[in-house]
């Protein structure tokens, strides 16, 4: 059977708050909502006030959907050696696929896809900062999907 999973709702955290605060165990209050134990605990452990060790709904709702929202975002190219390296061989006219095959015999110990590279070639963040796309083979402004 496969699992269904979905986020808990603010009514859900407002009902853990209420019946937390009566002391009530953490199985009583998934049986209570309708959910698993470590939906609970888990819940409670990531969105929990740290400094007071309390459980505000409306803080653990902003908190979880934050979470949610930064899910994925991860930024690209985070070692220095890397990004200078893409970026001086993207001037050259390089690929990022040649880029990418060549960094790993350059440097053993470091590898990116070119996958990697053309993510952080079309990033916001980057082109605020500089327009990789024109040293591109096809200096596209926008990345074209097809599927």
């Amino acid at each position: 059977m496969k699992n269904i999973y979905k986020q808990l709702s603010s009514e859900e955290r407002d009902k853990i708050a209420v019946l937390r605060a009566q002391g009530v165990s953490f199985k009583a209050i998934a049986e209570a909502i309708g959910r698993d134990k470590s939906t609970i605990c888990r819940e409670l452990q990531r969105n929990s006030t740290p400094v007071y060790d309390m459980y505000l709904p409306h803080k653990a709702d902003a908190r979880a959907k934050e979470r949610k929202h930064k899910a994925g975002k991860r930024p690209r190219l985070k070692n220095p050696m890397i990004k200078r390296f893409v970026i001086a061989k993207l001037k050259e006219g390089w690929s990022p696929e040649q880029i990418a095959g060549r960094l790993s015999q350059d440097y053993p110990s470091l590898s990116i896809s070119h996958e990697a590279i053309y993510q952080f070639v079309y990033d916001k963040a980057t082109r605020k900062c500089l327009n990789l796309a024109v040293y591109l083979p096809r200096a596209h402004k926008k990345r074209k999907f097809f599927g």
